[in-house]
């Protein structure tokens, strides 16, 4: 009968027993001695990046999904629907629900400073025993100053890029969610004239192939304002910065914003015959229009020129591009920036400049373009940025004026949730955080699986001992 027992060589023991040690300390050091804070968060400050204790709404018309911050005591029993307005979504048969866990890195900021745009978790100046996470706008040795809902730093707008615009960007409007209670309200995409031959489909819409020379016909946005009651009409109105998970908070009409930093994304997809592709886009004063031509059989390629106020701007137009047969396709007026991304890759990034002061935003901001070609646009949804708004008093330094220098050692942060966030334009002393106040990195505690008494598998995020509350 052959030895069943197993012997492994003396290397392979020596290896395995350095793995244990390393994975032993790597405990000890992130659970024991603190390196990794487990934290939960609870206001609603970060909101929609984080979300504190909340309720989970169902709209009861367009069926979209959206969170209501219960850090504080419900106002209503009831709450708007962000996405098509619908009022009646009641919230008092629902549960709370526990904010978001997360883990904080205390190693990241010992080994590289904070960067702009990025998230912080700090001890409250007044108040080191709380922590509080909000997102890094200005770095050591600049002025910063908010203005029109964006950050300035040095007297000039700071931009996004593509993927910091995404990782900041709300969403105002998804197509593919349309409310279907009696009175419907008129969609928010349609045509913008009778004779429009744009068509809705399940998931988006459709138009046919015309001749070349036919005029643009365009599919255009229109925001709005529904009336509570049944019946009425809806309100043209331009997109505001309300936060459906402020439900229980709300804010006076004259302290609501107007915005005009919007972004649209779809996917394009059966496109036919030959003609021209547009998007148009205005911030309310000035009016942007990308025009793209596709050439090839399927076809395989694009062409496009940016115009300004009906001119073609200089040096708008690139070389071509590979189109594939679907092509997800974003556009957005953000921080004074017209950007167009195909694929998640930008090809347009053109700044530009407001005049002063700067024009009202309008209900109608965004539009889609065809002539003569064949095409299928799908999930449409419009976004807009975070507007920063402005304290009342500013608590600066003296000598200052509506801007706020940091030192060689200071930063200035703000909460995603701008109207309710208590942050640097609040703070006392100016708000300017200096780096030792910085606990780490927040990091998204992991998911773990786990079997029900039911048999059931779920997903259970791993709540330690000596948990920590911030807001």
């Amino acid at each position: 009968m052959p030895n069943s027992t197993m012997h492994l060589p003396p290397r392979t023991v020596v290896h395995w027993c350095v793995y244990l040690l390393i994975a032993a300390a790597t405990v000890e050091t992130w659970f024991v001695a603190g390196l990794g804070v487990p934290c939960r968060v609870t206001g609603g400050s970060m909101a929609k990046t984080l979300l504190g204790v909340h309720r989970n709404a169902t709209c009861g018309d367009c069926g979209h999904r959206f969170p209501c911050g219960t850090d504080q005591p419900l106002t209503r029993s009831w709450a708007v629907c962000p996405n098509c307005g619908f009022v009646a979504n009641d919230l008092t048969t629902l549960p709370n629900v526990e904010g978001d866990r997360l883990l904080i890195d205390r190693s990241t900021f010992s080994v590289r400073s904070p960067r702009r745009w990025e998230i912080v978790a700090l001890r409250r100046p007044r108040r080191s025993n709380e922590i509080a996470v909000k997102r890094v706008v200005g770095l050591p040795g600049e002025s910063i100053e908010i203005r029109g809902g964006d950050v300035y730093i040095d007297g000039n707008i700071q931009r996004k890029s593509l993927a910091e615009q995404h990782t900041l960007s709300i969403l105002v409007h998804n197509a593919d969610e349309q409310p279907r209670l009696e009175p419907t309200p008129p969609p928010r995409w349609r045509g913008q004239s009778r004779q429009s031959r744009w068509s809705s489909i399940e998931g988006g819409f459709t138009h046919p192939v015309g001749p070349e020379n036919e005029p643009v016909d365009w599919l255009t946005y229109h925001h709005g304002l529904r009336p509570a009651g049944k019946g009425g009409k809806v309100r043209p109105s331009p997109v505001t910065d309300i936060l459906g998970y402020d439900l229980s908070r709300p804010r006076r009409e004259e302290d609501v914003c107007a915005v005009a930093d919007l972004m649209l994304s779809f996917r394009l997809t059966d496109r036919s015959g030959r003609g021209d592709f547009l998007l148009r886009a205005t911030d309310g004063g000035i009016q942007f229009k990308i025009q793209m031509q596709f050439e090839g059989e399927k076809p395989r390629y694009l062409q496009y020129q940016v115009y300004r106020g009906g001119q073609p701007v200089p040096g708008g137009s690139g070389n071509k591009i590979v189109a594939t047969d679907e092509q997800l396709v974003e556009v957005s007026l953000i921080d004074q920036q017209l950007l167009l991304a195909l694929g998640g890759r930008t090809v347009v990034a053109r700044p530009y400049r407001r005049p002063e002061p700067p024009p009202s935003p309008v209900s109608s901001p965004l539009a889609i373009g065809v002539r003569g070609l064949g095409v299928t646009v799908r999930h449409l949804r419009v976004y807009r940025d975070v507007y920063y708004t402005r304290p009342a008093e500013w608590r600066i330094r003296p000598g200052g004026g509506q801007s706020v220098h940091l030192a060689s050692d200071e930063y200035y942060v703000l909460g995603d949730n701008s109207p309710i966030s208590a942050d640097s334009r609040n703070w006392p002393d100016g708000g300017a955080i200096g780096h030792k106040s910085f606990v780490g990195k927040p990091l998204v505690a992991i998911p773990t699986l786990q079997v029900s008494p039911a048999g059931q598998w779920r997903f259970q995020v791993p709540n330690p001992a000596g948990i920590r509350y911030i807001r």
